[in-house]
């Protein structure tokens, strides 16, 4: 499979795609010090800087196609419960409409999104509404869910929302992929204590949206409605359908 990393940082997305088997083409970050360290660390990986001037022609001229995966983490300083909150009408969060138009340029068949939980709540939840019509716009099934690094190894309380697409899915195929269990098997006797009270907050976070098992997305995007007990598969994740 063909990547592309948008707003690589110093390459988590691009490490995790490259163990797996993926070839990132291209990665795309516009701080100098990350991208050394991309450049070092990704030497077969071509590194673009500022996703305003990346097109979809350059992308598939580096060598990646339509079916292939566009990931990235797009700024969350106006997003964050420690920021302003200016939400995505923010200069750095509003980098999200660069994903879209990406997506819409190439039809890439998968993407993963990340950020932080306080996408949930900005704006009283409408700029998660405005991420996930914008995406179901494009005809992408979607899916998210909170995770916690915590439960996978990593001795940190890191909770951040994922949001995976898949280009004509009805958003089953997203869900699937986001069931994955908190907590690998040598992890989770010590952590299940604490993965019931994420799993608790996170319910909480989810639930000012609704409160049907699943989300439909029919003429009009804004219909979706969300459950907080995490919709059909439960544990957080939320399944949007498009008809």
């Amino acid at each position: 499979m063909k990547a592309v990393s948008l707003f690589a940082g110093v390459g988590g997305f691009d490490l995790a795609l490259t163990r797996n088997g993926a070839e990132v083409v291209a990665s795309v970050e516009i701080d100098k010090n990350a991208r050394k360290i991309l450049e070092k660390q990704f030497p077969n990986t071509a590194h673009l800087e500022d996703v305003k001037n990346v097109t979809g022609k350059q992308l598939f001229d580096l060598g990646f196609n339509s079916d292939g995966i566009i990931v990235g983490g797009f700024p969350c300083q106006d997003l964050s419960v420690a920021g302003k909150r200016r939400g995505l009408a923010g200069e750095r969060s509003g980098l999200f409409f660069e994903v879209v138009r990406l997506l819409e340029e190439t039809k890439a068949k998968w993407f993963i999104l990340e950020n932080v939980p306080g996408l949930l709540s900005s704006n009283g939840g409408r700029d998660l509404g405005i991420v996930i019509g914008a995406l179901a716009e494009l005809r992408y099934g979607v899916a998210y869910r909170i995770l916690d690094a915590q439960y996978f190894g990593v001795p940190q309380r890191r909770r951040r929302i994922f949001i995976v697409g898949c280009l004509g899915d009805d958003g089953r195929t997203p869900a699937k992929i986001l069931s994955i269990s908190e907590g690998r098997s040598r992890y989770l006797e010590e952590s299940q204590q604490k993965r019931k009270s994420s799993t608790r907050a996170t319910s909480k976070s989810v639930g000012a949206f609704g409160e049907s098992s699943f989300g439909q997305f029919r003429d009009d995007p804004t219909s979706a409605t969300i459950k907080a007990s995490g919709g059909v598969l439960g544990g957080g994740s939320e399944t949007l359908l498009i008809h």
